[in-house]
């Protein structure tokens, strides 16, 4: 099974966001105790942008590096973003990261906004109910 997480997940663990942190992080581990843990390559500049913000440089680098590390990255090419361009989700952002999950065979999504992939090729859940499945 492999699981793309997206950006949100990403976040609330590189950050520990609360209330949010645990079930992420726990959900993140489950991921790869199970299969593959998928990167949206589009994720990877977005996390930048934040991480510097909030922990400077050297911090979103060492986050990116220990992701790029224990994850694979879902590639965007030109397909992707046409299907992307064309999927009836409403956030593009969204769209690309369902895209890249189905061009990739991702089983699923990991995001605390599944409402968001109601449209999405491949199926979302949250670290919660990823959590509760056997």
């Amino acid at each position: 099974m492999s699981v793309l997480i997206d950006t949100n997940i990403l976040l609330d663990v590189a950050l520990k966001r609360e209330p949010f942190y645990q079930a992420s992080a726990l959900a993140m581990a489950k991921a790869r105790s199970v299969g593959d843990t998928l990167l949206c390559a589009t994720s990877v500049t977005t996390l930048h942008y934040f991480l510097r913000q909030k922990q400077g440089e050297a911090g979103a680098r060492r986050f990116l590096d220990q992701c790029l590390n224990a994850m694979t990255v879902a590639r965007v090419e030109k397909a992707t973003l046409q299907a992307a361009s064309n999927s009836p989700m409403a956030d593009f952002e969204d769209r690309v990261i369902a895209h890249a999950a189905q061009a990739c065979a991702a089983s699923l999504i990991l995001t605390r906004n599944p409402k968001d992939f109601v449209k999405s090729p491949v199926p979302a859940v949250t670290p919660e109910a990823y959590l509760n499945q056997p």
